[in-house]
């Protein structure tokens, strides 16, 4: 028999913090669009929730010009 892993689901609290550490990446850090998704990517995962695999962008494609 398989035990299926119930994903716990994320407090208000959680969900504004991401949005937080998003526009400061977005606003202040000014990421790339591929930075952005591999920071959202462990972000998710580090809540339990499972994801694909996203590369961390080269150095030079981490910021948008």
């Amino acid at each position: 028999m398989y035990m299926i892993k119930r994903i716990k689901p994320l407090s208000k609290s959680t969900i504004e913090g991401m949005v937080y550490q998003i526009r400061y990446l977005i606003n202040e850090k000014h990421v790339s669009d591929d930075a952005l998704a591999w920071h959202l990517k462990n972000m998710l995962s580090d809540k339990g929730i499972p994801v694909d695999y996203i590369p961390l962008p080269a150095p030079w494609n981490r910021k948008d010009k």
